[in-house]
């Protein structure tokens, strides 16, 4: 027997809803218990076995729990800094929360018809939003918004289930989305956002698709999966290069580190990857090199950042601690207790003085960063 907290919330919440697998516990949110204590459930180990494969497999697990979500919040699962710095948002229920970039406090709100939202990425010119997300399960949407208008472009619907990842590539001419169908999509973008059109869907993974990256170089990208897998192709033709099966679990998020010069401006890309298996891995993915790996995190990580110099690391997860890794090793150079929940998402802004940190219970938080050590700037839910 097995003794597990609450309903078993699982790191990717942000892709299958308010249910998942997981070791801590959240009720949902028509539950009308009010007590904040999660209980113990006694299930035989062999249904954990089970259970762990549905949810791998894209099939949706259901428990009740005893703990709940603070009255009216949504989990944060999305965090980014306008390109100039002048704005920072989050997802909010139905819409995108506009945040100051300089408290975190809640200046707007801007509708946005997804049911979940789960990733969110400006333009690197700053004019385009696209917001990513759907009914888990059911289907998966990507909305392309005029930043400046505050009208939608275009609505991509062709996806089955919740898409979990957008991101531009580093001149904005290309539009990458994952999503929990198994799946990746390139998309070609004009500057204006005024034309879209597919160039190359990615197939090949076994499981959901949590997160993809372009290469700075422009040569590649990565998706990575709770097959457990990352895969390396090509952006010219879609091609799969190579696949790295060094994770032992689900693989949440990706992050490639910035080549803002320096002795590192014309080495081969770095990518940092982490998920389930407490690790940060730090490869070389258009060489096949995987460098080092991170191993002091006891929990599961579901967020990375790299500052913008590229020369820091930040991670985050299931513990709620953010920690500072240096770069170009496997030090941990810096540790904080930064939410009581656990953390979703981070983003820092261009120059790389606050890092936004968003967790479960809706809560969003900004931290000091550019010194030796980190100091909280505020918090606001």
């Amino acid at each position: 027997m097995v003794a597990i907290q609450g309903a078993l919330r699982f790191g990717a919440w942000n892709f299958f809803g308010d249910w998942s697998l997981g070791f801590e516990a959240s009720r949902p949110s028509h539950s009308t218990e009010n007590s904040e204590e999660p209980f113990l459930l006694l299930i035989p180990r062999a249904l954990v076995r089970v259970a762990t494969r549905l949810i791998v497999e894209g099939v949706i697990v259901c428990f009740w729990s005893a703990a709940t979500l603070p009255a009216n919040a949504t989990p944060v699962t999305a965090l980014a800094f306008s390109p100039d710095g002048s704005a920072l948002v989050s997802n909010g229920s139905r819409c995108v929360e506009v945040r100051s970039q300089k408290d975190g406090s809640v200046q707007k709100r801007a509708p946005c018809d997804l049911a979940k939202i789960t990733s969110i990425a400006f333009h690197p010119r700053g004019r385009l939003l696209v917001v990513a997300g759907g009914v888990p399960g059911v289907r998966g949407e990507v909305l392309l918004l005029d930043w400046r208008e505050q009208k939608t472009l275009h609505r991509l619907t062709n996806y089955n289930d919740l898409a979990t990842s957008v991101v531009f590539n580093a001149d904005g001419s290309l539009l990458g989305i994952a999503s929990a169908d198994h799946l990746a999509h390139v998309w070609r973008i004009a500057e204006d956002g005024s034309q879209l059109g597919e160039v190359f869907t990615l197939t090949g993974h076994a499981a959901p698709v949590f997160a993809i990256a372009f290469s700075p170089t422009g040569r590649s990208l990565v998706t990575a999966s709770a097959d457990r897998s990352l895969k390396v192709w090509s952006t010219q033709d879609g091609r799969l290069l190579r696949t790295f099966n060094h994770h032992t679990e689900a693989v949440h998020v990706l992050a490639f580190r910035p080549r803002s010069g320096g002795a590192f401006a014309e080495t081969p890309a770095f990518c940092a990857s982490a998920g389930d298996d407490r690790t940060v891995r730090i490869w070389q993915p258009e060489v096949g090199r995987m460098v080092r790996i991170i191993r002091q995190h006891q929990g599961s990580i579901f967020a990375l950042a790299f500052s913008p110099d590229g020369k820091t690391l930040f991670s985050a997860g299931k513990e709620g601690r953010i920690r500072r890794i240096d770069a170009d090793s496997d030090a941990i150079v810096a540790e904080w207790p930064a939410h009581t929940d656990w953390v979703y998402a981070l983003a820092i802004n261009p120059d790389g003085s606050k890092l936004a940190s968003g967790d479960w219970s809706g809560a969003v938080r900004l931290w000091d960063v550019h010194g030796s050590g980190p100091a909280p700037a505020s918090a606001e839910k």
